[in-house]
């Protein structure tokens, strides 16, 4: 009878009545015949959120203490580029963030008796008193999130990172030698600014609840009402599940995020760091001033509750598997390198256009430089990867590959052309994002989204070049204007402002291929192309 009960607790309920419906007692609820989808509208995506909703949380925190777990209630709020200032002072670091996804951040209440390090207070802005985007995470405990997700978009994705652990990082390892050789070992390997006993991270813990994740269990992501339970104890998910399922939630709308065996959970000043965020990128309305999912992001339609059992426990705590070089989700990807040959004939014809021309084939003659894949060995930049040497994966995520290069400036003319594949046109991505990152500040500043790169290659520009329709060419310099005849159109002013790339900073540049056509993580990362960057001077007039 346990077995079973238990296999409906996490597979999912026969009943068909949802958590979070218009009710006026859990009866109703259970016997509510409307449909998940049906409910979804019953709030508009990016309002605060019906009444109904409200009167669910309470339902939900009185069964909790019913059953004499402590319940305390969080918030979320927006990371963006205007909060990097301070996160900059906290942590020396604005995390390399992709712009065109701003951080909704978890800010959770903390426990009474939960140590609080100085160190890491605002690593993501200021938060209400009480309260923290940085905790750390009772054994016994369990933070679960649930609502309306928001309007449609090309992404979305909810994670937990372990952020920071006492000790020191490695350097007798390939990984650092390699990245130091890069002079960017500072960048992935540092002390907690403040803290110099604690090693600073930004590692994944697990895969993440993204949306085609949510949409393949589910049946539907954005606009509809869904719940996150993130708990390193396989007692505590039970227990959740089983109030959840007494509501009248259906197992298939419950994903859980497992805090696995190999991070150091404890509430005292030696446990691990952790912080937990979503990431929402593109949506389909275009996210702008007072658009649903720009009002959605400021203000989501989720409730965030910290659950906790604080009486002796009754059984020995079942910790989720260590997380492992082994355990992130297999990938696959669309082979590119067949596309060698024509990435580098238009890199040629780019070049010649430039009046620039190559004496070889790749261009190196002329400073071509390829994009480095900084998943693959040996940078390595998977979170368990990162965990076992104490190295900053800087909010790794399997949902997209990484390829960047570094070390331009934007002082004395230059124009650097981007040269590389589109992984919405080779398959291997739903959408591309190509940005320009601070290197100093850690901070991605500026992003080109891939329906920007479209059409930026003609056979009439570059002609005899075979494959053009799988590729892109864009340009970056401080002034765009009077380039029109060489960038045809494709190119971003950089500007010197201390929140982009400010006169005397270096810059680098960063691909991001998010989730390869019909799976759920993003492509392997060793398959795709890298780009190659040219440098050129602006022409006199």
């Amino acid at each position: 009878m346990l077995v079973s009960s238990i296999l409906v607790l996490l597979c999912g309920s026969p009943s068909n009545a949802v958590f979070g419906a218009p009710q006026q007692a859990t009866a109703a609820a259970k016997s509510s015949q409307r449909s998940s989808s049906d409910v979804a509208h019953d709030a508009l995506p990016g309002q605060k959120g019906p009444a109904e909703v409200g009167l669910t949380v309470s339902q939900f925190e009185a069964e909790l203490k019913e059953r004499g777990f402590q319940v305390a209630e969080g918030y979320f709020q927006l990371w963006t580029i205007q909060d990097c200032p301070q996160s900059f002072d906290v942590m020396g670091t604005c995390y390399f963030n992709n712009p065109a996804a701003p951080y909704v951040m978890a800010a959770v209440p903390y426990w009474p008796d939960e140590y609080i390090d100085p160190a890491t207070q605002g690593a993501f802005g200021a938060t209400d008193p009480g309260y923290g985007t940085t905790f750390r995470f009772d054994p016994n405990e369990a933070i679960v999130i649930f609502g309306y997700l928001p309007p449609k978009a090309a992404y979305f994705g909810m994670q937990s990172y372990l952020f920071s652990r006492e000790g020191h990082y490695q350097t007798d390892n390939d990984t650092f030698r390699f990245i130091n050789s890069l002079r960017a070992a500072p960048v992935f390997f540092h002390q907690v600014l403040h803290n110099q006993d604690r090693v600073a991270s930004f590692d994944s813990l697990s895969n993440s609840n993204n949306n085609v994740v949510i949409e393949r269990q589910s049946g539907g992501s954005f606009n509809q009402f869904r719940y996150f339970i993130i708990t390193p104890d396989w007692f505590m998910n039970w227990e959740v599940r089983q109030v959840l399922h007494e509501l009248g939630v259906e197992g298939k709308d419950v994903f859980t995020e497992r805090i696995p065996a190999n991070v150091n959970v404890g509430l005292d000043a030696n446990a691990d760091d952790f912080v937990s965020g979503i990431r929402y990128s593109m949506p389909e309305d275009g996210g702008g001033d007072g658009t649903p999912s720009d009002e959605w992001r400021h203000n989501p339609t989720l409730t965030l509750l910290r659950i906790r059992d604080p009486r002796p426990p009754q059984w020995s705590p079942e910790r989720y598997p260590a997380w492992t070089g082994q355990s992130p989700e297999r990938r696959t990807a669309v082979d590119e390198w067949p596309l060698q040959p024509d990435l580098n004939h238009l890199v040629r014809e780019i070049s010649a256009a430039w009046g620039q021309p190559c004496a070889l084939d790749d261009c190196s003659d002329q400073g071509a430089a390829s994009f480095i894949d900084t998943q693959s060995y040996p940078f390595n930049l998977v979170g368990p990867l990162c965990d076992n040497i104490g190295m900053d994966c800087l909010g790794d995520t399997q949902d997209a590959s990484y390829q960047f290069r570094g070390g331009y400036g934007f002082n004395n003319g230059e124009v650097y052309a981007v040269v590389g594949t589109l992984g919405t046109a080779t398959g291997n991505a739903t959408y591309v994002s190509l940005g320009v990152q601070d290197f100093r500040l850690r901070l991605g500043a500026v992003n080109v989204d891939g329906t920007k790169l479209l059409g930026s290659v003609d056979s009439a520009w570059y002609p005899g070049v075979d494959n053009l329709d799988k590729f892109y060419v864009y340009y970056f310099t401080r002034q765009c204007d009077g380039l029109e005849n060489l960038t045809h159109g494709f190119c971003l002013s950089v500007q010197d402002d201390p929140l982009e790339i400010p006169a005397g900073d270096l810059a680098s540049f960063v691909q991001r291929d998010y989730i390869r056509v019909g799976t759920r993580r993003g492509p392997d990362s060793k398959l795709v192309l890298p780009p190659t960057v040219l440098k050129f001077q602006r022409p006199t007039p």
